[in-house]
């Protein structure tokens, strides 16, 4: 159980990051942090999805996975639901972020299942979605250019900062130059081999990067005084349409939601000193939301622990796997009926060890 507290302390200050603001945007600093300069196809669980594209061969038009897994989710997709491929209302594809969205969330498995058993998944379920209509061949051939990017972006030059930092004296910053390549590289990299599904895909957080690399510039350019360097960042903000803008807003609000947490937290982590803090920084209805989602976390985690202790019971028993996945999925049921609850109930199962 200490294993638990510790995961448990852990998972908390993560999940109430994203729950004070919702899900978080990149700001330019942030940007820069990670890995800043590739497509996240499976950001939500693996990173880059394009590390492991490499082992990835051109998807075929037919899969040669083995039947029992193309019939059904992988593991650590089990009690979650995969999103809607949308159409367009006459049986088209509609060119939106949301099919890549479909298409991230099964890449999600690509280090637990083989390429082709994932081909396999994906086109079972573009079919269980799109069957008898255009959009779904549209799906596939989309599908097909999804990985053959993928693969070759894997196997473009590496240009994270921390490469960038290695060709300047001392590591005083990141050459912006070769940032900027690498990002071009993969614009164009989109442009050839998405086509018309780039824009809809990539466009969108092309364009922050971009934004972010300029920021990025302006704010290291020593040759500047600091008023010099806010009218350049403001007269950069004021160039973006509206709703880029607007995300940019959205980013800062929520990394001084990230501080104000963190802040709060390192005084004591009591629901009262998280309230004042954050009402301090953010105002009494973002306090008030994330008292109330920590409230809510504490009460999931008290619940988790009695299932976890009903689990190990089950555990003891020595059952054969077939039978003891089945109780413990009938279990996990019965604690979570929502799937998310559920998936993150198997996640911290497989993270605490257990054999389900």
């Amino acid at each position: 159980m200490r294993r638990l507290g510790r995961q448990w302390g852990s998972a908390r200050s993560q999940w109430l990051a994203f729950i004070a603001v919702g899900v978080l945007s990149a700001g330019a600093a942030l940007w820069l942090s990670r890995t800043p300069l590739t497509h996240e196809a499976s950001a939500q669980k693996t990173g880059r999805a394009a590390s492991s594209a490499q082992q990835a061969p051109a998807v075929s038009k037919t899969p040669t996975a083995d039947a029992s897994m193309a019939g059904a989710l992988p593991a650590s997709l089990d009690g979650s639901s995969p999103p809607r491929l949308p159409t367009d209302g006459y049986g088209h594809l509609a060119r939106t972020r949301a099919v890549r969205d479909f298409f991230d969330y099964f890449l999600t498995t690509q280090n637990e299942i083989s390429a082709a058993t994932l081909d396999a998944v994906v086109r079972r379920q573009i079919a269980a979605q799109l069957d008898g209509t255009s959009a779904a061949d549209e799906a596939l051939t989309v599908w097909q250019r999804y990985n053959a990017y993928l693969k070759a972006l894997a196997q473009l030059p590496d240009s994270s900062p921390t490469q960038s930092q290695s060709q300047n004296p001392g590591g005083a910053k990141p050459n912006f130059d070769a940032l900027q390549l690498s990002l071009d590289q993969r614009d164009a990299l989109g442009a050839r081999l998405m086509g018309d599904w780039n824009e809809p895909f990539f466009g969108t957080e092309s364009q922050r990067q971009h934004t972010d690399l300029a920021r990025l510039r302006i704010a290291s350019d020593n040759s500047l005084s600091d008023a010099q360097k806010a009218a350049r960042l403001a007269a950069l903000d004021a160039a973006l349409p509206p709703e880029v803008r607007a995300a940019h807003e959205r980013a800062r609000q929520q990394q001084a939601a990230l501080d104000a947490i963190a802040q709060a937290q390192k005084q004591g982590g009591s629901l009262d000193a998280t309230r004042a803090q954050i009402t301090q920084t953010l105002g009494p209805e973002a306090a008030e939301r994330v008292v109330q989602m920590q409230q809510a976390d504490d009460a999931w985690q008290a619940r988790y622990a009695d299932y976890a202790s009903q689990r190990a019971q089950i555990d003891k028993q020595d059952l054969p796997p077939q039978q003891h996945d089945a109780q413990v999925a009938q279990l996990r049921q019965q604690f979570f009926s929502n799937p998310g609850d559920a998936m993150r109930a198997a996640s911290l199962d497989r993270g605490s060890g257990s054999p389900n």
